[in-house]
């Protein structure tokens, strides 16, 4: 758009009052300024801005966006290359009426490219190839209200962005009533000259013996056009994921489903082969069976609907606002560039009804698309399901293996979703975690994928992990109760009414954080031929949402208050081992992803009294004397957990057990010894126990005995004396090291018990159902005798984890008839516990014999 043209004058006017009106009156979203600013273009280059319609509203919604973030205005000179402004529109003029449309490459554009051109040919004869500063191409999109996909409504059509390109009025309608709706999307710099560098491919039509010749215009103007289909690809690209791809109706999605091959065999084998209505060789004819498919799919699918989306982001954002004091969202860089080159498929841990809510309201704020979420057909209840569909929720049931036609409509369904470039969202542990543990990985979704992967997809996958960390939770009640004993509730509409009230509570802060994406491609090239690949990817996926735990105060306070014998702690004591396990934390930092706590210890203490998860006993401050006076002694108080709350922190300690398992470990090894113990033989305790924990908590494989062991010594809970390594002689810094060795003692004392049933049973005694169920009675009852109040400390799915573990590392054999068999590994392990489990707990297990 140039001020130089006929009607310049007018043009100018019309730019004002635009920029005026917005600046006044937009209140836009804007992804990417901030890394420009930053990055190389802006400190090293000159930019060029491309937009894809030529808009004038556009042009000065970015030179608002740029002047409010340092960016160079697009109205600004680009006087090396003697251009008036910085910025080009790939489209033509749109009308009142007509949309935009892209036919020819912009004049602009061209003469940049010639211009480039000539000037680094120039500075390379002159300079031996030194030029001058780097010229930089960055595309940027806006979109005038946000929807998810296309709609029967004309009125969201109207006021929401789609992938037609708009008209003139339907953005003014847009910008005078969804003014808070706008997005600014700024692409990542293109650099010009490594564009140019690339080699100039024939366009369609174009004879590859066109490139022989001399004709310099013929290779530049061809350069031009190359750039402008990048460009076109870009703007693709940042629209897909901002909006969603440009689905079809739902009618016609299910007739697609129904029309599938897969579908139509599982509706022909259900029917016993009977066609025209004959019943079948089971007795169900094909028009009851096809009756039931299209009933089935129409069950499933999501009815996204962009009136809900902006219905469910303000009440969400009224919701949050009244519930959490804020969202801590980490690790959103690394969502946004791959979610313009990949079907990204989030796979969050699930720790509450919130978790689905939360990331789509967080994805939907940042200017992502919508993902559509896998949800159990327990939530499609009259109102919520509608509103749970319309933003976004698939339904699914529980088990479905046994009937054949609905396995074969939700499978097409996801591969429909799938290959139309949505994303999607499931919770690989299938149910809500009540212990705060990871639950184990439940395979069919992830081996839906593989399979839409195997058929062929458009755009490449790409896992991405979201841990959620809460720091007090929605369902505590509930949870605690089925922890308890209780059996779990079926969700009904009296529920979410009941839930109404928490307005009235606070719950702290909520955490989202976004793990190092897991592209499906790469997994496989690497994955282990002779392994089952949809486990491995689902034991990686888990370990991927523990390597981005959000490490909340909450969190810390609980794995420092149950690692104490009653729960209870003096104050000071508290806020130094905080501080201890921010500081390990903080000295790896190079090794991990966790988002920690930044507050002080002593507003992290205070923050979780106020939102009940702490008590206070005040110190008396007087005690008697020799003589018998009062003299005053400074007391810290002592903070402690109510039976309730002694129960629901184990929940916020299991979230991240892991992040500390490695340096608990080494500080088990060495707290109770009274001769040091050398440090290779900490290694080799280390490197045989470890894996058993890691597999359990879902920790890191790169945690490594040396590396802690450093940090131990220069944190000074252990130290180096003579040639062994032993707990510090303060008293202080021996309490902090035997808390952390407390936090995984459980853990060890789980091992231990089933090892030594094992040991006592001797090899080729029981099998895994019969150690299972050992394992499970004696712990139950040392749990009972010792008050150990850990609810998940007798779970059965953990001994299966460990016994798992022992199996696939050869430590036991299964032999032929189902008996468990093992060598000297299992003495090996069991050696060093002596001085590692309180020796109550060995005594215990010598005492009551199997745990009959």
């Amino acid at each position: 758009m140039s001020f130089k043209e006929p009607g310049a004058a007018l043009k100018r006017i019309n730019y004002a009052l635009s920029r005026r009106m917005l600046a006044a009156w937009a209140a836009p979203t804007v992804n990417g300024a901030e890394a420009l600013a930053k990055g190389e273009a802006a400190a090293e280059g000159d930019v060029v801005y491309a937009l894809p319609n030529r808009s004038t509203a556009d042009l000065a919604l970015l030179d608002i966006v740029a002047e409010r973030n340092g960016l160079a205005s697009p109205r600004t000179p680009l006087e090396r290359l003697d251009e008036a402004q910085r910025f080009f529109f790939l489209a033509a003029p749109a009308g009142l009426w007509r949309r935009n449309v892209m036919r020819t490459v912009p004049s602009r554009l061209r003469r940049v490219e010639t211009k480039l051109a000539a000037s680094a040919a120039s500075s390379e004869s002159s300079c031996g190839g030194q030029g001058a500063a780097r010229l930089w191409l960055v595309p940027v999109s806006i979109f005038w209200g946000r929807a998810a996909n296309k709609d029967r409504s004309w009125t969201r059509s109207l006021l929401s962005e789609g992938w037609a390109m708009s008209s003139r009025l339907r953005r003014l309608v847009i910008f005078v009533f969804t003014r808070r709706d706008i997005l600014v999307q700024i692409g990542e710099p293109l650099a010009w000259d490594e564009m140019a560098k690339a080699a100039p491919r024939p366009l369609r039509g174009e004879s590859p013996a066109a490139d022989d010749g001399d004709d310099g215009a013929l290779l530049q103007d061809r350069a031009s056009r190359r750039t402008a289909r990048l460009l076109r690809a870009k703007f693709r690209n940042q629209k897909v994921a901002a909006l969603g791809p440009d689905l079809s109706h739902r009618r016609t999605l299910v007739r697609q489903i129904l029309n599938s091959a897969q579908v139509a065999a599982a509706i022909a084998a259900e029917s016993g082969n009977g066609g025209n209505g004959s019943e079948g060789s089971n007795g169900k004819s094909r028009q009851a069976a096809e009756k039931r498919a299209r009933k089935a799919a129409f069950a499933i699918a999501a009815d996204m609907s962009y009136p809900t989306v902006r219905f469910l982001d303000r009440v969400l954002a009224w919701f949050w606002s009244r519930v959490y004091e804020g969202i801590d969202i980490h690790g959103m860089e690394i969502v946004a560039p791959i979610a313009q080159t990949h079907t990204l498929v989030y796979v969050p841990c699930h720790r509450s009804h919130i978790d689905y809510l939360l990331l789509s309201y967080v994805l939907y704020q940042q200017g992502l698309m919508l993902p559509h979420i896998a949800a159990g057909d327990n939530l499609d209840m009259p109102l919520v399901g509608g509103l749970l569909r319309g933003g976004g929720a698939f339904f699914m049931r529980r088990r479905f293996r046994s009937d054949r036609v609905y396995a074969a409509v939700f499978t097409e369904y996801l591969y429909q979703v799938f290959r139309r470039g949505h994303s999607v969202e499931y919770f690989v542990e299938g149910g809500r975690s009540r212990t705060g543990r990871l639950l184990p990985a439940r395979t069919g979704l992830l081996q839906m994928t593989l399979d839409a992967h195997r058929r062929g997809l458009p755009r490449p996958v790409a896992f991405i992990p979201v841990y959620f960390g809460y720091e007090k939770l929605v369902e505590a009640s509930g949870y605690v109760d089925e922890m308890r004993g209780a059996d779990k509730k079926n969700e009904s509409i009296g529920d979410i009414l009941r839930s109404l009230k928490l307005v009235r509570q606070s719950f702290g802060a909520a955490q989202v954080s976004f793990g190092a994406p897991l592209v499906l491609d790469d997994f496989l090239r690497d994955c282990d031929e002779a392994a089952s690949p949809v486990k491995e990817l689902g034991a990686r996926i888990l370990r991927g949402i523990n390597a981005c735990a959000a490490v909340n105060g909450m969190n810390l306070i609980a794995l420092a208050t149950l690692s104490m014998p009653r729960h209870a702690i003096e104050e000071g004591a508290l806020v130094a081992q905080i501080d201890l396990y921010r500081d390990l934390l903080r000295r790896d930092a190079a090794h991990h992803r966790f988002a920690v706590a930044d507050a002080p210890a002593q507003q992290i203490v205070e923050r979780a009294e106020r939102l009940g998860l702490l008590k206070r006993e005040r110190a008396t401050g007087a005690a008697a004397s020799a003589d018998g006076s009062e003299r005053r002694v400074q007391r810290s108080d002592i903070l402690l957990h109510d039976a309730f709350t002694a129960v629901l922190t184990t929940w916020y300690r299991n979230n991240v057990l892991h992040v500390l398992a490695a340096p608990a470990l080494i500080a088990c090894l060495i707290v109770n010894r009274r001769r040091g113990i050398a440090p290779a033989a900490v290694k080799r305790l280390f490197d045989l126990v470890f894996p058993h924990v890691r597999n359990e908590l879902k920790a890191s494989p790169e945690d490594s005995a040396e590396r802690w062991l450093a940090h131990l010594q220069d944190a000074q809970v252990v130290a180096l004396r003579g040639d062994g390594l032993v707990a510090p002689t303060d008293p202080a810094l021996r309490l902090r090291l035997r808390l952390l060795a407390n936090t995984v003692m459980e853990v060890l004392e789980r091992f231990y018990i089933g090892l030594s049933l094992l040991q006592r049973a001797g090899s080729g005694v029981l099998d895994r159902r019969e150690l299972l169920l050992e394992c499970r009675a004696t712990a139950a009852r040392i749990s009972t005798l010792y008050g150990i109040n850990a609810p998940e400390f007798a779970d059965g799915r953990l001994f299966e984890g460990f016994v798992a573990g022992l199996i696939e590392q050869g430590a036991l054999l299964e032999g032929e008839d189902g008996k468990l068999n093992f060598d000297g590994r299992i003495n090996a392990i069991l050696r060093p516990a002596k001085s590692t489990i309180a020796l109550e707990l060995r005594q215990a297990l010598e005492t009551m014999g199997h745990g009959r």
